[in-house]
């Protein structure tokens, strides 16, 4: 099993949509962020087909779940740097799964 992190407003990310970042909010950030370009979509069952962005270069991939932004796959020093910033812009935090 992998080690994930999120960027969330939630204490607790197991929390976040109780203090969601809004599917909208994240897109808009995201589409227009220079530290970020949009990746290949990825079907989800309960939101049907979404964006997902990266890290220019990188494979760790972006993608909005359930009011937070989970940050899949490699997490390098360059992809944390990106989330912290993108975190900073949405009023967030980044938390791993064990925070």
């Amino acid at each position: 099993m992998g080690y994930d992190f999120h960027i969330t407003r939630a204490q607790d990310w197991t929390q976040s949509p109780d203090h969601p970042i809004e599917l909208h909010e994240w897109e808009d950030l995201a589409a227009c962020s220079p530290l970020v370009e949009e990746g290949a979509p990825w079907e989800s069952v309960e939101i049907g087909l979404q964006r997902t962005f990266n890290v220019p270069g990188e494979t760790a991939v972006f993608a909005w779940w359930r009011g937070r932004i989970d940050i899949k796959g490699r997490f390098s020093e360059k992809t944390k740097e990106a989330a912290q910033s993108l975190a900073k812009a949405l009023d967030a935090h980044v938390l791993g799964d064990d925070d």
